[in-house]
C-alpha cells in the first residue's frame, strides 16, 4: 500500500498499514452504535443518522406526525393548523429526532404567530376500526389559524406538542396509531427577550 502523493506515506510501516485498513470499519461501527443508541433511547428515525436500518423499517416521516395545541386556562386545548413552510420543516426535523429541544425550537417559531380561533368549537370525531366516523366525542376545541405576526403584547398561554407514531402489525395486517410522547411548553420557554432569541 503506497500513497505517492503524501510524502510521509510513500513507504508506510506495517502498523500504519493495519491502522489504515481498520480505520474505516471501526468508524462505521461507531456510527452504527451511535445510531442504534439514539434510535432505542431517543426514538431517532431509522431513516436518519446515517440511515442504518432504513430498508428494514418503515419508521420514517410518513409514519410520524405531530399535533400542536394552544393550551389556555384550565388546560383547554385548541388545535393549530396552516403552518408555514419553515414551521413544517422545524416540525419534521423534530419528528425525525424527537427530543424536547427540537420540539421547543419549533414551538418558539410557531408561538410568534398571531393565532386566531375559528367561529365555533369543533367536536372530536370518534372513528371505528375501519376508519369510518361513528359519533362526535365529548371533547371539542377551536381550530386556530394564523393571522399575521403577533405584536409585543404579553401572552400567557402554554403550548402542547404531541408526537404520534403509526405502526403496522404484520400479524393482524392493521395499522395502529400510538401517542409516543407529549411535550408541554410554558410561556417563559416560548417567549424570551429579543436578545436571547437572537443567540439561539
Amino acid at each position: 500500500m503506497r500513497f505517492s502523493g503524501i510524502p510521509g506515506l510513500r513507504h508506510p510501516s506495517r502498523f500504519v498499514q493495519w491502522a489504515l485498513i481498520f480505520c474505516v470499519p471501526f468508524a462505521s461501527l461507531l456510527v452504527l452504535g451511535r445510531h442504534l443508541y439514539l434510535s432505542q433511547k431517543y426514538d431517532l428515525s431509522t431513516w436518519k443518522g446515517g440511515g442504518m436500518g432504513m430498508f428494514a423499517d418503515t419508521d420514517g416521516l410518513q409514519n410520524r406526525y405531530a399535533k400542536v395545541f394552544l393550551v389556555e386556562s384550565e388546560w383547554r386545548r385548541n388545535a393549530l393548523t396552516q403552518f408555514s413552510p419553515e414551521q413544517v420543516d422545524l416540525l419534521n426535523r423534530a419528528l425525525e429526532y424527537p427530543v424536547r429541544k427540537n420540539f421547543l425550537r419549533a414551538a418558539r417559531n410557531i408561538a410568534q404567530e398571531n393565532w386566531t380561533a375559528t367561529h365555533q368549537r369543533n367536536p372530536v370525531a370518534i372513528f371505528d376500526v375501519k376508519g369510518e366516523p361513528v359519533r362526535a366525542g365529548a371533547e371539542s376545541f377551536y381550530i386556530m389559524v394564523p393571522y399575521g405576526r403577533s405584536g409585543n403584547e404579553e401572552r400567557k398561554w402554554n403550548m402542547q406538542i404531541q408526537f404520534w407514531k403509526i405502526a403496522y402489525n404484520p400479524v393482524t395486517r392493521r395499522a395502529r396509531v400510538t401517542l409516543a410522547e407529549t411535550f408541554d411548553f410554558k410561556p417563559e420557554e416560548l417567549f424570551r427577550p429579543n436578545k436571547e432569541q437572537k443567540k439561539s
